[in-house]
């Protein structure tokens, strides 16, 4: 009820809708392997619910989302608890990790969206949820489909931003 009066009273509120919805799609139709993967679920949705926003109130309303999830994430970084987005051992995740699940993995997508550019961006993650329609994913399916979509080697940026580092 609260959420609903939240969206009467704002309609800029349907972010969680919007992320809910997206699981249809990077969740549901598609969906990670195993928990280690789980930003392919999470970092995807709360990306697509504020690129829905972006569409539908404007830029700006987006830019405010990603220094959002920007300003979490360092957050996380500071306090040295930054890790690989590819988790070996959620079983129990703190309130960090699912700041970087959530929160980095959709400025990941941010940050690949304005590496690669608008057109290749979606090609890449039209072609990557295509090919994965009804099945199960890890994160080198994505890097597979965003390298084709961008026509150049993307494992620098995959290696600082998703593994950091680790040779995952």
């Amino acid at each position: 009820e609260e959420y609903g009066q939240s969206l009467i009273a704002d309609p800029r509120a349907i972010g969680l809708m919007a992320h809910e919805l997206a699981h249809q799609w990077w969740g549901n139709r598609v969906t990670c392997r195993d928990w280690t993967h789980f930003w392919l679920n999470e970092g995807f949705a709360t990306f697509m619910a504020a690129a829905y926003r972006e569409r539908r109130f404007g830029r700006d309303v987006y830019l405010g989302e990603v220094e959002a999830w920007r300003a979490r994430y360092e957050r996380v970084k500071a306090a040295g608890k930054d890790r690989s987005l590819v988790f070996p051992d959620w079983k129990r995740p703190t309130s960090d990790d699912r700041a970087l699940v959530y929160q980095k993995g959709a400025l990941v997508l941010h940050e690949l969206r304005e590496r690669i550019g608008e057109a290749a961006f979606w090609k890449g993650i039209r072609a990557y949820t295509r090919a994965h329609i009804e099945g199960s994913v890890v994160t080198p399916d994505f890097e597979r489909a965003m390298q084709q979509a961008g026509g150049r080697d993307l494992s620098g940026f995959f290696r600082e931003w998703v593994y950091l580092e680790s040779g995952v």
